[in-house]
């Protein structure tokens, strides 16, 4: 009888990842956002994911802004969509702030801060470790669906 051989792949996400809770409209916190990091997101087709146990596919806002100066991309991805919530944990946020080549520690520091002060941003924190365990998978097709997105 032959063996089985399992394949494990660890992946770790590129990502700095900020949670965001406010009650507005993605294109409003865009445009409070574009005015208090000097940043232009832009948004680009809706990022649709199809989770694992469910048929229906569901749809979440994503905006981009890449700083050549910096070399950093930033996202602003919405956590509410079509159908449901895309991490359920940290309970009850409404955005992630991506943010690929992340700056260093003390800029890191100032872009949460200067999220904070966005008039209707009630809170924003750096998530240190990926909030659930199907994070990471969503994380892994949220980069997949960049790679076609940024062409």
């Amino acid at each position: 009888m032959s063996k089985k051989l399992k394949l494990d792949l660890e992946y770790t996400p590129d990502f700095l990842i900020i949670g965001v809770f406010s009650s507005l409209k993605d294109y409003r916190l865009c445009w409070l956002l574009n005015k208090q990091l000097k940043t232009d997101l832009r948004r680009l087709p809706d990022f649709v994911h199809h989770p694992a146990k469910q048929e229906a596919e569901e749809s979440f806002s994503v905006f981009h802004y890449e700083s050549e100066a910096l070399r950093a991309r930033y996202f602003l991805l919405s956590n509410r969509g079509s159908q449901g919530i895309l991490f359920p944990e940290p309970k009850n946020m409404d955005y992630l702030f991506l943010c690929r080549q992340s700056p260093a520690g003390s800029d890191i520091t100032k872009l949460v801060k200067s999220i904070r002060e966005v008039p209707a941003v009630q809170a924003a924190y750096l998530l240190d470790k990926i909030p659930h365990r199907t994070a990471k998978g969503v994380l892994y097709d949220f980069e997949m669906y960049l790679n076609d997105a940024l062409k």
